[in-house]
């Protein structure tokens, strides 16, 4: 299951799954450095940053800002 860092508000994470829903995590369960938007793979109970599919949407995201500024 992949889930998204959609911020942190105290000692949780709010993250989104990949259908919208959302469910708060403790900090201390996460990887020390997330930061809002990295994508997490949840495996075997445990939370690890997706670099590739981090990177990917940020690409993503990118690409669609700069087709809104250019259009």
């Amino acid at each position: 299951m992949y889930y998204t860092v959609d911020r942190t508000e105290g000692c949780f994470a709010v993250l989104e799954d990949e259908s919208g829903q959302t469910k708060d995590v403790r900090l201390c369960c996460l990887p020390e450095n997330i930061k809002e938007g990295d994508i997490l793979k949840f495996e075997n109970n445990i939370y690890t940053i997706d670099e590739e599919r981090t990177q990917q949407r940020k690409k993503n995201l990118e690409e669609r800002l700069n087709k809104l500024f250019i259009n």
